[in-house]
């Protein structure tokens, strides 16, 4: 599915977290059946000073709690173990959190490095996880 697709199949702004060198964009699609599939949108540099933002918004998502949470790393330039830490704490309280990309080479060897490739359920992109959450 392509960006320009996600509002005419459903999907609703629902939140907006920045700090000048993060941005995190959530958007919600409510699946019949299922509840609401929300997608955070990660773009920029997550470190110990711009951290809170995307802790900000996982918290929101375990506090609405969605179906499933769609994580989009793909605009992700650069991230250490406050990436790891967020999304960790985020994965032991959500019903279910999906990392996407694709990620680039850095934020890859993140996850590499740091033994948790395998620890979080991935997919190759949103709309992959998009198809599968809304097929009948």
């Amino acid at each position: 599915m392509d960006i320009a697709d996600w509002a005419a199949n459903g999907f609703v702004p629902s939140g907006r977290w920045h700090d000048g060198i993060l941005e995190v964009t959530a958007e919600d699609m409510t699946v019949p059946g299922r509840g609401v599939l929300r997608v955070l949108r990660v773009a920029g540099e997550v470190d110990i000073d711009t951290a809170p933002v995307l802790q900000f918004a996982l918290q929101q998502s375990v506090a609405d709690r969605p179906h499933t949470t769609v994580v989009d790393l793909s605009a992700l330039v650069f991230g250490d173990s406050s990436t790891l830490n967020a999304l960790i704490r985020a994965h032991h309280r959500l019903p279910a959190l999906v990392i996407t990309g694709p990620l680039r080479p850095t934020v890859r060897r993140l996850f590499t490095l740091s033994g948790l490739e395998d620890f979080f359920t991935t997919a190759p992109d949103t709309g992959t996880v998009v198809k599968r959450v809304t097929a009948p």
